[in-house]
């Protein structure tokens, strides 16, 4: 078949679709992927070396550190979290929507079906107007309601009263997100939706969940067309990546490290970074642990030194995480699983509420301790919390059985035999 895919946001955004155009790809699908980021990255070489096209939808974000760090900014000030996604789609994918769409029409007229990231809108409305086969791919499970389940980290009261916490999530999410959809759909000539989350969201030819099935219960009052394929994951293959002998030196002579990293959530502007990275180095010494810290600041020379602490840039998590004793992240749906694939507890210091969602599994399978939110972070707490994880053999067992676990799962695969079950015939 001929496949279009389109995503949007940061790199835990992308690589998972990169995944999938990959594995699509090696099944001898023809495969172009657009994407929109919003952080500057280039992922053409990891779509050269997995033989699939890419081009970026829209490329005029004004990415500077300084933005970025005012977004970072208002998201911590604001408690709300569907006030919080507003942020993020207001300044970083409202503008890019015209030229989104653009590319999604393009998808569908040179395409046999096409394959979104949930939240791209404008993909869902050429597929309407086009009649092209439209599949949905969800990289965070948190959203979808059951009655048998109540939205992570509330309490379950049972499947009478479960409903009620969904209906006030559902009210929330349409209160925030529905007047800009809606009025994106109405300009195109299509009808508005009632609800944006089961309506919108979900495919309901398919819409494939990209979480392992050990974050991921399946609900038994889940539709047919929710469907778990589990974490998809960029090949190691795929990454131009060799670890430096500094690095290995410092691996081979200690014990192991303690993995630092906000993601895409670092401050980006240097007096910003070199805070968050003081902090994470003095919880290091009050853990009495050795640390790898990212940072993507190209002069270290002010940052603090010493012999148990190796700065590092950006990296790709499945080459380094296996080296680690544990890893201290922002709860994103990427590291979260990569760390768990990797045998490693976690210490979450969540940001936004998708974090906590994270934060609160990672909690509830034994592998971490109660999450951290990032605007009460102290060198203290983030100390304890890693201590905790230190100290916990049971801990680190757990996040081993789990990484034995999914290392029998394969998530593109499984995605590649769902999609190409659900369009069996197309080609017939």
């Amino acid at each position: 078949m001929k496949i279009g895919i389109q995503t949007w946001g940061s790199s835990g955004d992308v690589r998972p679709f990169i995944a999938l155009a990959g594995g699509l790809t090696a099944a001898g699908h023809d495969v172009t992927l657009a994407f929109t980021g919003v952080d500057n990255n280039d992922y053409s070489s990891l779509a050269d070396r997995l033989n699939f096209r890419i081009f970026r939808a829209f490329d005029k974000f004004e990415v500077t550190p300084e933005i970025i760090d005012r977004l970072i900014y208002c998201i911590l000030k604001e408690r709300n979290p569907v006030k919080q996604l507003s942020i993020i789609l207001d300044d970083f994918f409202e503008p890019a929507v015209s030229d989104m769409y653009e590319a999604s029409l393009r998808l569908c007229q040179e395409n046999e079906i096409v394959i979104g990231h949930f939240i791209v809108y404008p993909l869902r409305a050429a597929a309407e107007k086009t009649g092209r086969p439209y599949i949905t791919v969800a990289l965070n499970h948190g959203f979808l309601s059951s009655r048998y389940a109540p939205p992570v980290g509330l309490p379950d009261l049972g499947s009478w009263i479960n409903p009620f916490w969904w209906r006030v999530v559902d009210a929330m999410i349409n209160r925030g997100i529905k007047p800009n959809v809606n009025g994106f759909l109405m300009s195109k000539g299509l009808p508005p939706v009632e609800k944006i989350g089961c309506d919108f969201w979900e495919s309901k030819l398919l819409n494939l969940i990209a979480v392992s099935q050990h974050f991921c219960r399946t609900q038994k009052d889940w539709k047919a067309h929710n469907q778990v394929c589990g974490f998809c994951n960029v090949p190691e293959s795929a990454e131009d990546w060799h670890m430096p002998d500094d690095l290995k030196r410092f691996i081979e002579t200690g014990e192991l490290p303690v993995y630092m990293t906000f993601g895409s959530l670092m401050p980006p502007v240097p007096e910003g970074q070199e805070e968050i990275i003081s902090l994470m180095y003095d919880a290091a010494a009050l853990a009495g642990c050795r640390a790898i810290i990212q940072t993507s600041l190209d002069d270290l020379s002010r940052l603090p030194t010493r012999p148990d602490v190796y700065y590092i840039k950006v990296t790709p998590h499945n080459r380094i995480f296996p080296y680690c004793a544990a890893v201290v992240h922002h709860g994103g749906a990427g590291t979260s699983q990569s760390a768990t694939l990797a045998g490693c507890p976690s210490v979450v210091v969540a940001h936004i509420v998708e974090q906590k969602i994270w934060g609160c599994e990672l909690e509830r399978l034994g592998i971490a301790p109660k999450l951290i939110n990032r605007r009460s972070l102290t060198a203290k707490k983030l100390a304890d919390a890693i201590r905790r994880v230190l100290f916990s053999p049971t801990m680190k067992e757990r996040a081993q059985e789990i990484s034995r676990a999914m290392r029998n799962e394969d998530g593109v695969g499984k995605a590649v035999e769902l999609i190409e079950r659900r369009f069996s015939g197309l080609n017939r």
